[in-house]
């Protein structure tokens, strides 16, 4: 089986926000995966990346910007 190919479809130093996003794509059913950045010692520096599989790359960010709605 083909691994899937990930996209970064929103990025932020906000964890709260990033979370946000995860919940209302998963209401959707997009497969998601959250990558941390930011440095462990201040959490100050650097980002966490909210990635989706690239086939669900257009209707993610679509979602994130509010275009369904």
């Amino acid at each position: 089986m083909k691994e899937p190919k990930w996209v970064t479809a929103f990025q932020s130093t906000d964890e709260y926000i990033v979370r946000i996003y995860k919940m209302k794509l998963e209401a959707h059913d997009i497969p998601v995966s959250i990558f941390d950045q930011r440095d462990s010692s201040y959490n100050a520096f650097g980002y966490i990346y909210l990635n989706v599989c690239a086939e669900h790359e257009k209707i993610a960010l679509e979602l994130i910007e509010g275009t369904d709605e």
